[in-house]
């Protein structure tokens, strides 16, 4: 296998296992600022909350509440049999976020624990079923920012579509797509820059790669590359978070989704990386 000689340091590699009925599928992840309670969504509009347990650095374990369904009323959805939840993010307010791939929407649960649709917008409408809104971050002054699993063509690049209350949906800039890569995970770092989780298949396999970028107008931006892994490195890893420990470097967190499937697993697996 061919040494990594990107910027990230890989940590630590997590099996994480939980006999209840339905575990898997694991798309998103939220962590606290110190990197220890999470809150990780499933694609069947699941959730589950806990704390990671670490020790110089590698993670010793998790400690995991029962998964519940999210209380998502069928009113919001075209179809109520399919809730295909992506990604997540909050807000400064605590209000949670959350985006729907096969809706191509948007959610947001607030304070009163109601949820709502943030508004449509035409180019995100357009997005084929099941290749929409992947990857979902906020910044501190609450602008969303949400990423599509595709573009216009292999060569294009992928959109990168912004809300800002009171203000229409719009696009600011556009990431490069390059290498068989596909946005699936993303968030917005203690250093206020974009970082995106992507994913690369290879038919017997899966790749990823971490990038990130300056939040501006650029288009076609290529960002700096953190991580690019070998393929069966890591599993289907779909969600990412990242966060800043006390000696002041940053960790990527993500999670993987094993899809149901018996020969995949559910892996927590952390790098770290210099501001």
């Amino acid at each position: 296998m061919a040494k990594e000689t990107h910027p990230a340091r890989f940590l630590s590699s997590y099996h994480w296992t939980k006999e209840q009925d339905g575990f898997g599928g694991y798309s998103g992840i939220l962590l606290a600022e110190d990197g220890a309670e999470f809150v990780i969504v499933s694609d069947r509009a699941h959730a589950i909350e806990g704390t990671i347990f670490r020790h110089k650095d590698r993670i010793i374990g998790l400690r995991s509440k029962a998964m519940t369904a999210l209380d998502l009323p069928d009113s919001l959805f075209s179809h109520p049999a399919i809730k295909d939840t992506e990604s997540l993010a909050r807000d400064s307010a605590g209000r949670l976020y959350i985006s729907l791939e096969t809706e191509n929407r948007v959610i947001r649960r607030e304070t009163d624990g109601a949820w709502t649709f943030l508004p449509r917008f035409p180019d995100i409408q357009m997005l084929p079923p099941n290749r929409g809104l992947e990857a979902l971050a906020i910044t501190p002054d609450d602008t969303v920012y949400a990423v599509p699993e595709t573009s216009d063509n292999i060569q294009s690049p992928f959109p990168v579509f912004r809300h800002r209350e009171g203000a229409e949906w719009d696009i600011p800039m556009s990431i490069s797509r390059t290498n068989g890569f596909l946005p699936v995970g993303a968030d917005i770092g203690p250093d206020g820059r974009l970082y995106l989780l992507e994913r690369g298949f290879a038919g017997f396999g899966f790749s990823s790669r971490v990038r990130r970028f300056e939040i501006n107008t650029r288009e076609n931006a290529s960002g700096e590359t953190l991580l690019v892994t070998q393929t069966r490195r890591h599993e289907n890893l779909e969600g990412l978070s990242v966060w800043q420990t006390s000696e002041g470097s940053l960790r990527l967190t993500m999670v993987s989704d094993d899809n149901f499937m018996f020969l995949q697993k559910t892996e927590i697996v952390e790098y770290a990386v210099s501001i």
